[in-house]
């Protein structure tokens, strides 16, 4: 493992002599329920990148600890910063990294509510600056909420220590806003509209409508499964990505 903060810039020199690929970790500060740390996010993402970095012997940098996590914020301890400051701050990170030779970076991203925002980072940087950044989310697809049995049994892998078993609630998630029933976490039929975690959720563990969200039932087993079999792919994916000269991935010229 290699990490930025950790060596001197002589040994990021050598480096880059002969790589320019690094992971860029990200996560948040939010809550996570009654049971798992505010720091969830950052934790896992930061855990996954420690991992990768350690398999691909790919140079990792600091983590970013706060970012858009603003509907939480009913919540007690929940930190954020606004999209457009967000997108400013990881963008002037990034264009640093790169003015010293780090031309291919991956994020590995471990909050859900950052990822319209790193989307659009890497599109600017891709086509502006020549630098082609990869979104991966610290998280396997399709967990089964926030602060669920997923989530939760990834920690309880990960750290056992910061779970409060006793404080785990099941959580029936709200079926309306007012009068008006809802669909999805943010969508009502087929308007959409600017969710906060506490329109579904009145203790933080949060899923789809009308849903009850299970951290009861997670375990270490099955966090343990659910974390691995994630990282395979994602240090394939990167291996890939070392060996692939940058120009190759950036937009062609427009005629």
């Amino acid at each position: 493992m290699v990490k930025l903060a950790e060596i001197t810039w002589t040994k990021v020199h050598e480096y880059l002599l002969k790589n320019d690929t690094a992971i860029l970790p990200i996560g948040s500060i939010e809550q996570h329920g009654p049971h798992s740390p505010l720091g969830t996010d950052f934790y896992i993402a930061e855990a996954v990148s420690n991992i990768i970095g350690d398999k691909t012997n790919c140079l990792i940098l600091p983590i970013i600890p706060v970012s858009v996590s603003e509907h939480h914020r009913q919540f007690t301890g929940t930190l954020w910063v606004t999209p457009d400051i967000f997108r400013q701050y990881i963008k002037s990170i990034i264009i640093s990294a790169s003015s010293h030779g780090l031309k291919k970076i991956i994020i590995i991203n471990g909050h859900g509510g950052n990822t319209p925002s790193l989307l659009e980072i890497s599109e600017e940087l891709r086509r502006q600056y020549g630098i082609f950044v990869a979104v991966i989310t610290a998280f396997p697809p399709k967990l089964d909420g926030h602060a669920g049995k997923d989530e939760t049994s990834i920690m309880l892998h990960l750290m056992p220590n910061l779970i409060s078993k006793e404080n785990i609630v099941d959580t029936l998630q709200h079926k309306n806003l007012g009068a008006l029933p809802l669909t999805k976490a943010q969508r009502m039929d087929s308007a959409q509209f600017g969710w906060d975690t506490i329109d579904l959720s009145d203790t933080g563990v949060f899923g789809g409508a009308g849903k009850l969200i299970k951290p009861s039932e997670a375990t270490e087993k099955r966090g343990k499964e659910i974390f691995e079999n994630h990282l395979k792919g994602i240090i394939q994916f990167i291996e890939s990505i070392k060996t692939i000269n940058v120009n190759e991935l950036l937009p062609k010229d427009h005629k």
